[in-house]
């Protein structure tokens, strides 16, 4: 017995990843082999589950609907989402606050396309909004940027100008670059909206490609931006490509990674308006062709990890998941893990997005593999004895409908987590709008603020772990819901309410078990 407790001691990390991760792609539907691009990760029909839109250099377009049990089907043409063309990204954004997310498509050549989402089925609406863009575009976000309640669209184009849509109320858009003071005409490639000051605003951090300075906007509140990036340190000049942020050591302030051709970059945010270059400390430094990046905390303990994928048919690199140790005098410290392993595919990998597609608490993987031998990859979370979690769907109120630009800070004991709402990310890609927490061993929450882009702050207290939240904006009731393994949604009304609540499943359910949490958790 003491010679086998030996020997697992003393197994590397390449089998640990091995072990944690399944490639589960040609079983579920997704594996899908060719010129994949970017992905979109969204519950587009409400049923509960997380869906996947995938853009590729030669359409058709793929929007594979979860189905359950891992198992997806592709109903783009039926749905008439099947874009052709040299598709990059889409971004998932409700944008005329319906309840129901709509659909961007950006093109490297052609027209971009605007999808409404009327209730599970798409009508085009790309002239009708006001969105005549073409030609170019590499990043596409939604963000709130004038705090209007509705959401606006920021689209990255690469050797032409950038373009900033302000969303007039009522879905329709107009041209607000110029004004808004946001332009680029350089070489864009990776963008994301995130609120490095804690203002509750959407500010905008651009990278470029050939050593071009990248671009750190500071949003006023109105949607007017200022060039920060000398002053906050953020002025890196590299051959960037993907970009995401997260709170890599757990201190409150959102910090950036940043895939490039050679090193990556991991700039800390010092909560003072300036960002310090922990790169080399941190071991994060990759030095392959980086496209795709999320942070995630694959295994619950309450630290973000890092996943990013590499083109290694154009740099002989895999991709790399890197897992977060904790902190040593404040800089994060991280191992990669991925060793031999699928996680470290060979492949061109471009975009990359995590979500919890099985519901059971973990957060998976999707890749997008451009042709190559083994196609898309599905990679789902198995981590044993990972920690305890929690999921928050958000609902705006005076922000927009999704709650896109919200900030949570999350305390338990000594642990301390934020994370915010994007609509757009890493690189041609977008997370699930379900924000996932790791917690460690923690049983509960202590505390959750969630600061809204409205201004609106709303704090919860003793929140039981291993639930899914829904949290409406300014009202108290938490109306969370269902266990992990029920495959439905669950409609609550009315809420706020004075006596008496309705609830009603997306389908026939058995033995339903259910509690309500007003705010203090009781």
């Amino acid at each position: 017995m003491r010679n086998k407790l030996l020997l697992l001691l003393l197994l590397p990390s390449t089998l640990f990843a091995q072990q944690y991760f399944q490639d589960l792609a040609e079983a579920a539907g997704v594996r899908d082999w060719g010129p994949n691009y970017g992905v979109a990760i969204a519950d587009y029909d409400r049923d509960g589950r997380d869906d996947i839109y995938v853009t590729r250099s030669e359409g058709p377009n793929r929007l594979f609907r979860n189905l359950g049990d891992l198992r997806f089907e592709d109903v783009a043409p039926e749905l008439g989402v099947a874009v052709e063309g040299y598709s990059t990204c889409a971004v998932w954004g409700d944008v005329d606050n319906d309840g129901w997310l709509d659909l961007f498509v950006g093109h490297q050549q052609g027209a971009d396309r605007l999808f409404r989402n009327n209730g599970g089925s798409f009508q085009e609406i790309t002239a009708w909004a006001g969105v005549f863009g073409a030609d170019g575009v590499r990043a596409a976000l939604f963000a709130d940027v004038d705090r209007d309640g509705d959401l606006d669209l920021y689209v990255a184009r690469i050797n032409l100008e950038n373009t900033l849509y302000r969303n007039l109320g009522n879905g329709q858009f107009e041209n607000f670059t110029l004004p808004s003071g946001a332009t680029d005409p350089q070489i864009s490639m990776g963008a994301v909206f995130f609120d490095y000051d804690r203002d509750q605003d959407p500010d905008l951090y651009l990278t470029h490609d050939a050593h071009q300075p990248y671009i750190l906007y500071q949003n006023d509140g109105t949607g007017h931006f200022t060039d920060v990036s000398a002053q906050s340190n953020t002025n890196y000049a590299g051959q960037g490509m993907g970009v995401d942020f997260g709170d890599a050591n757990n201190d409150g302030w959102l910090d950036l990674y940043i895939t490039n051709l050679s090193d990556n970059t991991l700039l800390l945010n010092q909560g003072d308006g300036t960002f310090l270059d922990v790169s080399q400390s941190a071991g994060i430094t990759d030095p392959g062709m980086g496209w795709g990046t999320t942070f995630l905390d694959f295994d619950n303990d309450g630290r973000p990890d890092i996943y990013m994928v590499n083109d290694s048919y154009f740099s002989p690199l895999p991709n790399v998941l890197y897992r977060n140790l904790g902190s040593s005098g404040g800089i994060p410290q991280f191992e990669p893990l991925s060793g031999d392993t699928l996680l470290a595919s060979m492949e061109a990998s471009y975009g990359t997005a995590c979500a919890d597609f099985n519901n059971d608490g973990l957060l998976d993987l999707f890749v997008a593999n451009r042709n190559g031998a083994l196609g898309n990859q599905l990679l789902i979370n198995q981590t044993p004895g990972a920690g305890n979690w929690v999921k928050f769907h958000l609902r705006g109120k005076e922000s927009n409908r999704f709650g896109i630009g919200a900030q949570l800070t999350l305390e338990s004991g000594t642990l301390l987590c934020t994370d915010e709402l994007a609509a757009g990310s890493g690189y041609a890609s977008q997370n699930s709008p379900l924000l996932h927490f790791g917690l460690g061993d923690a049983p509960a929450i202590d505390r959750i603020t969630v600061r809204w882009p409205s201004g609106q702050v709303d704090t919860y207290e003793n929140l039981p772990a291993n639930t899914t939240y829904t949290l409406h904006e300014g009202e108290g009731l938490v109306t969370s819901t269902l266990e992990t393994s029920l495959d439905a949604s669950l409609v609550v009304y009315p809420n706020p309410t004075a006596d008496r609540i309705f609830l009603q499943p997306s389908e026939t359910l058995t033995d339903l078990r259910f509690r309500l949490l007003d705010a203090s958790g009781r």
